[in-house]
């Protein structure tokens, strides 16, 4: 069993442990990549899975909770290079979607493909909000772990300040993408939602991403419009491309004004939010496809 932190470092000494329930893993998408590469990354695959042997799994415990790469592979693809090699499709069962960004990120370095190639075509409810929910995590969870590593930095190294400033980054990341997803969730609640979302009492003090996203909903204000008189915005597609064009578009600025910013950061989240706002509408197949 594999264990991926949100540094993003993974440990892959941990000893198996005892298997999510099978009932709550759920379909949430494919990655595409090789037995070698997910062997060499993750380590053996997960010694005690009750399947055939032609079939490999691994357990990855990730930030956002377990998952399951699954695929079966050709009797003696363990001992070939083509078959070691050769590219397939791994299913992600997980409880969450929220676990999606994380495997791409471990397996494919970058997130802004999670979208895109990790969502089920036919067989999923999956939408932009959803997915935009996830990515939210992640990018909470990662602006924490880089805030906790700021005392063990070496002042001598040369990504010393890309490090340092990569919180700030992360941050402001978050607090964008909150507040477009706060317009849309806004536009769609009913009248007595909105109510109780108007009188909500301050969050009791606390750590972690659940009271964040309290807090972040608490402070939230609706933006009344001439279009949208109620406040919010339903349009989260556009409001997603929007934030992307403003990140390309202040790119350069950035740059100039903070020299050690990270710009691979900076350009996979530009990235990823176009990859979040292409996300098809499932319509009518979330009521032909379960899930489960």
């Amino acid at each position: 069993m594999a264990v991926l932190h949100p540094d993003l470092s993974l440990d892959t000494t941990a000893q198996p442990d005892q298997l999510p329930h099978e009932a709550t893993m759920i379909r949430r998408g494919f990655i595409t990549t090789t037995v070698r590469r997910l062997r060499d990354l993750l380590g053996p695959p997960h010694p005690n899975f009750p399947l055939d042997p032609t079939t490999e799994v691994w357990v990855l415990r990730t930030p956002a909770g377990p998952a399951y790469l699954w695929a079966g592979t050709r009797p003696g693809d363990a001992d070939s290079d083509d078959g070691l090699d050769l590219e397939r499709q791994w299913l992600i069962l997980a409880p969450a979607d929220d676990v999606l960004p994380w495997i791409y990120k471990a397996v494919h370095g970058f997130t802004d493909d999670f979208p895109s190639s990790g969502a089920l075509p036919y067989f999923t409810e999956a939408t932009a909000y959803g997915f935009g929910t996830a990515y939210l995590g992640y990018l909470y969870q990662r602006m924490e772990a880089e805030e906790a590593r700021r005392p063990d930095l070496d002042c001598a190294a040369q990504n010393f300040r890309t490090q340092f400033w990569r919180p700030k980054q992360l941050n402001t990341m978050l607090i964008t993408l909150a507040d477009v997803l706060n317009h849309y969730a806004w536009s769609r609640a009913d009248e007595t939602t909105r109510a109780e979302w108007s009188s909500m009492q301050r969050p009791t003090p606390g750590e972690g991403l659940q009271h964040w996203k309290s807090r972040n909903r608490w402070l939230y204000r609706p933006i009344k419009t001439a279009r949208y008189p109620q406040g919010g915005d339903p349009d989260l597609p556009a409001m997603l491309r929007a934030l992307a064009d403003a990140a390309r578009e202040k790119r350069d600025a950035l740059r100039e004004a903070v020299p050690d910013m990270d710009v691979e950061l900076h350009d996979e989240h530009e990235r990823t939010l176009r990859a979040l706002a292409d996300v098809p509408d499932p319509g009518l197949d979330i009521l032909q496809f379960d899930r489960s």
